[in-house]
């Protein structure tokens, strides 16, 4: 694509002055766009990673406030807690090396493990009622997709 030329300045004509002003102006908006989509890429991928981790304390808080409906003693929260910990403690992480299938079936043998552990120690009922409450994903929604 060929770029506008100026004509040539004769005493500083004011079109010649116009004139340059446009280009400086596509020059400068065609820095500005580039920016804004490197902008974009940087912002999109940094949101593909993931957002913040919670701290345990952070986790121990949505968890007890997961359970109040249940109206748990103080020693049963202590041990849903506990059971809790560690599962997430034993579950496998992204980066681990594991495939997909892998890392699905270990965190299905964890999960398992977890419920038969509050089974034993909150009794069949109970206990699923509050595995319903630790399954339940932030903002009440499920699995995004329909939860195959």
């Amino acid at each position: 694509m060929p770029t506008k030329k100026c004509p040539p300045p004769k005493n500083t004509t004011a079109r010649y002055k116009i004139c340059k002003l446009l280009v400086l102006k596509k020059t400068i908006m065609k820095k500005v766009l580039a920016l804004l989509t490197i902008a974009l890429c940087v912002g999109t991928a940094a949101m593909a990673q993931g957002g913040p981790q919670m701290t345990p304390e952070e986790r121990k808080a949505q968890m007890i406030e997961r359970l109040k409906p249940l109206n748990l003693t103080a020693v049963q929260q202590d041990s849903v807690l506990v059971i809790a910990a560690d599962a997430r403690s034993k579950m496998p992480s992204r980066d681990g090396g594991l495939d997909r299938e892998a890392m699905m079936a270990k965190m299905k043998e964890v999960n398992d493990a977890r419920n038969a552990r509050l089974e034993k120690a909150l009794g069949a009922d109970l206990s699923k009622k509050v595995i319903e409450a630790i399954s339940q994903r932030p903002g009440g929604g499920g699995r995004p997709g329909g939860g195959k």
